[in-house]
């Protein structure tokens, strides 16, 4: 019985002795191949060259571009109930009203921003397909014999 419990000593020190070495030759090339998260430092990594970033220039204004005036944000709000389709035509896109349909943010309400540089637009409002003045724009002027509403963007 003795040598039972003798000879299952010596095997089970045999494979930990097994285990264990291979067990701590991964554990030393784990350590060294990751031996710079515990302490990095930048003199580890050295530059192969040194890059030289030329001093900024101002740029010259071309001539043959004009300058773009800035640009304001103008609002088109229309309170209208039982609209299908709101558009907006003017002199800012060429009379197109397919060229800025409002949307509809509420039951009543339809809405759109428009970017459009400072001054005076003539448009009119397109309600279900017939033209009409802004209900909610007082302003008004008459262009090619038409009345149509007048905004005014500073």
């Amino acid at each position: 019985m003795i040598e039972r419990k003798a000879l299952l000593l010596i095997l089970a020190a045999v494979a930990f002795a097994l285990v264990s070495v291979p067990s701590v030759l991964f554990n030393n090339a784990i350590n060294k191949y990751f031996s710079f998260v515990g302490h990095w430092s930048v003199a580890n990594i050295k530059p192969s060259r040194t890059a030289i970033i030329p001093p900024a220039r101002a740029r010259a204004e071309r001539p043959d571009i004009p300058p773009q005036p800035e640009l304001r944000f103008a609002k088109f709000s229309i309170t209208i109930a039982g609209a299908k389709e709101v558009m907006i035509a003017g002199d800012f896109n060429k009379w197109n009203p397919e060229g800025l349909v409002l949307v509809k943010k509420s039951a009543k309400t339809w809405e759109a921003i428009v970017p459009l540089p400072p001054g005076r637009y003539r448009y009119l409002c397109r309600i279900d397909g017939q033209d009409l003045l802004d209900p909610m724009n007082p302003d008004t002027e008459f262009e090619a014999g038409r009345k149509v509403s007048v905004l005014t963007v500073k």
